[in-house]
């Protein structure tokens, strides 16, 4: 090919997600497959969300609302914060992005745990930015050695909370301590997809720490807990001098009208919200319990998912679940071969995969 593609391009891979339904059915003959590999709520979309992006179809030959005025609105309340502070896209890797264009310059650092979401390499590579990765300490981000990683040349951390893929959490304090010794010229991108599964014991308010760190950037998404993730949409919580340099790189009609509506709608579906939380952690409960029965290492994890540890024989076990239509992830693509993740599904869901793995795992 002729036409020269930057070096820096290289080295990035296309994104991996997890198995596709339709790809199972296709290739199996298993009409009803149970995927537990992409994070998914299993309960669905909120009903109110359903119930307004229907009555929205009518209207989809109209551009969305480039600022998504009602969204912002809707969401300074439900958060407590001034509508300037937030940034909305199309997924929250979408905000991620336009960190990296807005505020990211080629040659300064960019420190991430290691392994975590892919976005957060190619956000730094997109930039031709330099990259370090601080391996997870026992599975869990590893602060301190991030913290001596930092130069004067870091210009941007991402921490995930709780973390992808494998589910520890930072406590308030330990984060309190991070941010209070970086230098405040350094951004620090929280990544709190799965902020919504955290037990309320252990949950705190993050928005809150943004007085006193005006360098954190906390970006949360409506795919997870709202069940919204076909309709990719997703927000940025920031303060409003570095929100505006991020309004100045973001494409217009970013968020489609009805991922803004069904959203909008999301918000005031507490119970729906309610009844997916408590399927999640009574769901984390029971797998977490059938697995260490059954002798597999799991690791404690605060999102809506479960790494656990099946040794040399984990792409066996991913592909025998797969015939018996059962789909999870496998972990290689995050640099741990040896682990499979599972998303926490409905009551019947999560029988079935242990059923299915049991007999599997005991051959």
């Amino acid at each position: 090919m002729d036409i020269a593609v930057p070096k820096y391009l290289q080295q990035l891979k296309p994104y991996v997600a997890g198995k596709p339904i339709a790809e199972v059915q296709a290739q199996y003959g298993i009409s009803s497959p149970t995927k537990l590999a992409s994070n998914e709520n299993p309960l669905g979309p909120s009903p109110k969300a359903i119930e307004a992006i229907s009555k929205a179809l009518k209207d989809i030959h109209r551009y969305p609302d480039s600022h998504c005025l009602s969204l912002r609105r809707k969401l300074a309340t439900y958060l407590q914060i001034e509508e300037r502070q937030i940034v909305l896209g199309n997924g929250s890797d979408e905000i991620m992005a336009l960190i990296g264009q807005a505020l990211l310059l080629p040659e300064e650092e960019v420190i991430t745990p290691y392994p975590a979401f892919s976005i957060y390499e190619k956000v730094a590579v997109m930039a031709q930015a330099r990259l370090f990765k601080v391996p997870l300490k026992e599975l869990k981000i590893d602060l301190k050695k991030i913290r001596e990683k930092v130069s004067s040349k870091t210009k941007l951390i991402f921490l995930t909370n709780p973390h992808n893929p494998t589910g520890s959490f930072l406590e308030k304090e330990e984060l309190v301590v991070f941010l209070k010794n970086l230098p405040s010229s350094v951004l620090v991108v929280l990544d709190e997809a799965y902020i919504d599964f955290v037990q309320p014991q252990r949950r705190f308010n993050s928005i809150a720490l943004l007085e006193n760190f005006p360098n954190l950037i906390i970006l949360r998404t409506f795919s997870k807990a709202y069940g919204l993730a076909g309709l990719r949409i997703g927000y940025g919580i920031l303060t409003p001098e570095l929100a505006r340099f991020l309004e100045t790189v973001r494409y217009p009609f970013n968020v489609n009208a009805l991922a803004q509506i069904g959203a909008t709608a999301a918000l005031d579906d507490k119970d729906f919200l309610e009844k997916t939380q408590h399927t999640i952690w009574e769901g984390r409960q029971f797998l977490t319990a059938a697995l260490t029965s059954l002798g597999v290492k799991v690791y404690p994890s605060e999102a809506n998912f479960l790494l656990i540890y099946v040794g040399k024989k984990a792409k066996k076990i991913y592909e025998d679940l797969l015939k018996k239509g059962i789909i999870v992830r496998p972990m290689v693509s995050y640099a741990l071969a040896d682990y499979l993740r599972i998303s926490i599904g409905k009551p019947e869901e999560n029988q079935a995969f242990i059923e299915t793995f049991k007999e599997i795992w005991q051959k």
